[in-house]
């Protein structure tokens, strides 16, 4: 079994290799709608930059042998057609193969293996030659030898892909690859469409409840008692001050005392997270935590049903679902300058439902600007801000209308939010 690292990068290409990337798909969207054109450039496609030089000998022999008339020049140039009829002969024969791809699993966390499978099929009557089997695995290829495989059987080649980073690769389409001996020609053939493989951030399971203060008759059970409210707790003696319309007549008569209701409060929970992505303010081994801080955060909200907010710069992440927020995360990639305070209150200002925000942010934040970030929302929302800083030791800091968490790595996280609340 093959194994194939796939490095993910974060660096985007650079923007003059976009602009010449575009512009030469586009001038070859035009050639091919000149009729005939695709053709032409299929053949052309097929010849590799050494066939190229023979072809280009063999023109400059016959021209040599026909204006000085040399001998050796004709020679030359005959010897060069005749390697490429040979090599002709050789690579326009179809393959009597037939290749499929297969990703049993297309979503894996940071760190893990995901295993692909390469089906190559002979449904001809003759036997097949060997062939080389080409794979795109993100910015790399991989190669399989495939051996001779006889009439009407198959032949099974396994990889695995070795992730170190979360991203999103694409994996595929595999085609074949027909060569003649010297390399003057390579005929590709593409099969199927690529598989994406999704790499998820890394994360953990933290015990928090992003409950706020606010009264919601919609919202969860608390486990504080109230004389009024929607969620019934249980039944009690009556105690002075009670509110009469509490009391529960039916016990009441049946008892010979007062007997009133009593609820648990509901309060509302809706979690906004808001994560710094501003290239300037991250390097990459703290990015990559604040990331998976973040996603465990979310992910915690989520498995309990709980409503959750999730804005990555000026990007908000799906955070109904823990796979289409994990997906989201996979492809997750810097931002331009931002203000974090800024950044704060705009998501804010989306969502002002908001009983709990969770702020992460980078190591150049100060402690003067996480108070100030505290204050951003208004007093009954609280505000906890979750400074990612692999240099320093974990610690709680309380501030006015929040609390600043320096978070050294992931593995601290669940300790951290432990204490919380």
């Amino acid at each position: 079994m093959k194994r194939v690292k796939a490095d993910i990068g974060l660096t985007e290409r650079p923007r003059v290799l976009r602009a010449v990337a575009s512009a030469r798909t586009a001038l070859d969207r035009r050639l091919r709608a000149i009729p005939g054109m695709r053709y032409v450039l299929a053949a052309c496609g097929i010849v590799t930059p050494f066939g190229w030089l023979v072809i280009a000998s063999a023109i400059a022999g016959l021209v040599v042998a026909g204006v000085v008339g040399w001998a050796e020049a004709f020679a030359l140039a005959i010897a060069c057609v005749a390697l490429l009829v040979i090599a002709i002969v050789l690579v326009a024969a179809p393959s009597p193969y037939r290749v499929s791809l297969r990703l049993p699993q297309e979503r894996v966390t940071a760190g893990q293996t995901a295993l692909g499978e390469i089906r190559v099929v002979n449904d001809t009557s003759r036997r097949g030659g060997s062939e080389v089997i080409e794979l795109p695995i993100g910015a790399g290829v991989a190669e399989f030898v495939i051996p001779g495989v006889p009439s009407h059987r198959t032949w099974d080649e396994f990889f695995s892909v070795v992730t170190r980073r979360r991203g999103v690769i694409e994996i595929g389409p595999a085609r074949t690859v027909r060569s003649d001996g010297l390399g003057l020609l390579r005929r590709v053939r593409s099969w199927d469409n690529p598989v994406t493989l999704y790499v998820h951030p890394r994360t953990v399971r933290v015990p928090f409840d992003a409950t706020g203060f606010q009264v919601d008759v919609e919202g969860v059970v608390t486990a504080k008692l109230s004389s009024s409210d929607v969620s019934f707790h249980a039944l009690r003696d009556y105690e002075p001050g009670d509110d009469r319309r509490a009391v529960h007549w039916q016990s009441t008569a049946r008892l010979g005392k007062l007997i009133v209701r009593q609820y648990e409060e509901t309060h509302r929970s809706h979690h906004l997270i808001v994560l710094d992505t501003a290239r300037s303010s991250w390097d990459r081994d703290a990015f990559e935590d604040g990331v998976s801080v973040a996603a465990s955060l979310a992910l915690a909200g989520i498995s309990a049903s709980r409503t959750v907010s999730f804005a990555a710069g000026k990007r908000w992440i799906p955070a109904t679902g823990a796979v289409s927020m994990l997906d989201s995360l996979a492809s997750l990639t810097y931002s331009g300058r931002s203000n974090i305070t800024a950044l704060v209150r705009r998501a804010f200002a989306s969502c002002p439902s908001a009983s709990y925000v969770s702020v992460i942010a980078s190591p150049a934040v100060t402690d003067e600007e996480a108070a100030h970030l505290a204050q951003v929302t208004p007093r009954d929302v609280t505000v906890q801000i979750l400074r990612i800083n692999p240099k320093q030791r974990a610690r709680r800091r309380s501030l006015e209308g929040g609390v600043l968490f320096d978070c050294p790595s992931l593995r601290e996280l669940a300790h951290l939010v432990g204490d919380i609340r």
